[in-house]
């Protein structure tokens, strides 16, 4: 383990780890690290405002611009949300910023705002220094206008930390929060990283790169590049987390948290080496089924310790490949690989969890460790070290061992079918139920989720409540004041079909103990139109699945998750359109299986 061990906490959804809280209102760190500096500034005393309505674009790089000195600058900023447009900003050496708990660098409506670490000389000595963030929160947003995002374009830069930040759902589809491109010596620490929306979903939130025009989210007028490779790059005690809805369903993934995918000019100029990823939580990202990719991929990297790491799955499925080493260059000899002490929690990959790819069989990686690893699967017969060369052999300097894996049954879900009871509802005060004798002669009851609902008509007040449906032996009419009934809508477990006619049992509340039969024609149920659809698709989230479209009249019933269907790709027959009362669209696929689940658990850009 590397650096001071932090409490862990609970990881629940919309999650809350380490005092953070994901897919909340407030994700921003309670700590700051304070650095001495020359000239220490407040933002608000130099231009900035924080009202959340100023655009501080100009003010912020005035700023900036105004305290350049090789003493150094600590920039105080103040509790406030600055808000932010499209552009660009630069920085310089010797600048730490402090930010106020509350203190958000905001931007919206689809826009980007590239914070650029100059590099007008190549070489590792061409960029800046001494670059501090303590406590800043980056905060964006996915709306209809696009991906808000703020991203750290780092060129040739060195000693560059992130304390305590929050970069929260603000990732650019098409690259990352922080790129750091032939820069050395940068510590991203005690952080939180929220959503990915990606078009290209193999981005990371990190990217370890070269220097080099591909590599760089922007880039700068003047800027030199050289190929030159990242190193001594440290991410520690950081949390990876979805944006989630308020059902604890994803709306965004958790980015993937590191990694890169090229190497430049054959890697002449170096190679990517020294990185350490440690102590990290990473929950629910984005599935990665292609060959090639994964959740954290490396090409052609040494010296890379991944230790001490949880990655967790709550509900996603899992990728292809969770960790992918990849040496593409056949001069090349990759070594010094560590993957220890990590514990891997539900996240099922379909191939293996690790996968060592040397390219070739005559190159193999050497001194690799893989050792002391937990994992916990709902998945038998899934390996978790595969590679394209042999893991055995004098010399090879490889170890793995100690690597346990735990098949645990599913979690048991919140909703459940009832059976089928009769259950005699209990007298108003003062009420006497008659004895009846039954005159039904045909009875049939079907059961579904009890967390199914429907509305109340406009006439609802004349229809009456039943203790059992009519013409069940001993049936009664029910005392209820409806005036007390404070909302129109009903939830149901169970239907009957009868001699007397259709029914269902209600209650007037999801946690009410009380049920009442009552007609069909007292109910208004959601709309439910169904056509005929044919589309292979990628299953990528867990959901229930029902033999039935959820509040479809007939009632539907849980049969298991998408985590219980063995195959990622699946042929949809139907697709459905759920209506309801408030004008609320929800779409389901009806899968090749029959059942049901919602058009979210799928890949829809595959």
């Amino acid at each position: 383990m590397r650096g001071k061990q932090y409490l862990l906490a609970a990881v629940t959804l919309g999650v809350t780890l380490l005092g953070f809280t994901a897919g909340g209102a407030d994700l921003t760190p309670s700590t700051t690290v304070v650095a001495h500096a020359a000239t220490t500034i407040n933002a608000v005393h130099q231009g900035m405002t924080g009202d959340a309505k100023t655009v501080n674009n100009d003010a912020f790089q005035a700023m900036i611009d105004k305290f350049n000195n090789s003493d150094g600058v600590t920039v105080h900023v103040p509790k406030g949300t600055y808000v932010f447009n499209a552009g660009h900003v630069v920085l310089h050496s010797n600048i730490t910023f402090n930010f106020d708990k509350g203190a958000v660098f905001r931007i919206t409506n689809g826009q980007r705002l590239n914070i650029a670490y100059p590099s007008p000389q190549a070489g590792y000595d061409g960029g800046i220094s001494n670059v501090t963030w303590n406590g800043a929160t980056f905060q964006g947003d996915n709306t209809a206008s696009g991906q808000s995002v703020f991203v750290q374009s780092i060129n040739h830069a060195k000693n560059v930390t992130f304390n305590n930040c929050v970069f929260d759902n603000a990732e650019s589809p098409t690259g990352h929060y922080i790129d750091i491109d032939g820069s050395h010596d940068v510590t991203v620490k005690n952080s939180v990283f929220t959503g990915f929306n990606g078009s290209m979903d193999y981005k990371e939130a990190i990217q370890v790169d070269y220097s080099n025009k591909k590599a760089m989210s922007y880039k700068l007028a003047g800027d030199q590049y050289d190929n030159l490779p990242s190193y001594n790059v440290t991410v520690d005690h950081n949390q990876f987390l979805p944006v989630s809805r308020k059902s604890g369903q994803v709306q965004s993934y958790a980015p993937n948290p590191i990694g890169e995918h090229a190497v430049y000019n054959k890697g002449q100029a170096g190679i990517i080496h020294n990185v350490y990823f440690t102590n990290n939580t990473v929950v629910d990202p984005k599935p990665l089924l292609d060959d090639g990719v994964a959740t954290i991929h490396f090409k052609c990297v040494s010296d890379l310790y991944i230790t001490g790491n949880k990655f967790i799955n709550q509900h996603v499925l899992g990728s292809g490949n969770y960790i992918y080493l990849y040496n593409s260059q056949p001069d090349y000899q990759m070594s010094n690989l560590n993957i220890t002490n990590n514990t891997f929690t539900n996240v099922n990959p379909t191939k293996q969890y690790v996968y060592l790819d040397s390219g070739s069989t005559d190159n193999p990686m050497t001194n690799v460790t893989i050792k002391n690893n937990n994992i916990t699967t709902q998945k038998k017969g899934v390996p978790f070290v595969q590679s394209n060369f042999p893991l055995t052999g004098s010399g090879s300097g490889i170890q793995i061992g100690n690597n346990k894996i735990k098949v645990a049954k599913p979690v048991a879900t919140a909703v459940t079918t009832p059976t089928i009871t009769q259950t005699t509802v209990k007298p108003n005060k003062g009420q006497k139920l008659k004895k009846r004798p039954q005159t039904n002669k045909k009875e049939t009851y079907v059961s579904g989720l009890d967390t199914q609902h429907a509305q109340l008509k406009s006439n609802y007040k004349t229809y009456s409540l039943y203790n059992h449906i009519r013409g069940h032996k001993n049936w009664n009419i029910m005392k209820y004041d409806w005036k007390k009934l404070k909302n129109k809508r009903v939830y149901l477990d169970m239907r009957a079909t009868a001699d007397s006619g259709q029914w269902y049992r209600i209650r007037f509340s999801k946690n009410a103990t009380t049920k009442y039969w009552i007609r069909k024609g007292a109910l208004q149920f959601d709309k439910i139109t169904i056509s005929e659809y044919s589309k292979e698709l990628n299953l990528m989230k867990i959901y229930p699945v029902y033999n039935n479209v959820f509040n479809d009249a007939d009632l539907a019933k849980q049969k298991g998750t998408t985590a219980d269907i063995s195959d990622r790709k699946v042929t949809i027959t139907h697709r459905a359109y759920r209506t309801d009362s408030n004008g609320n669209q929800t779409v389901y696929y009806q899968m090749e299986n029959g059942l049901w689940t919602r058009a979210s658990a799928f890949d829809l850009n595959s």
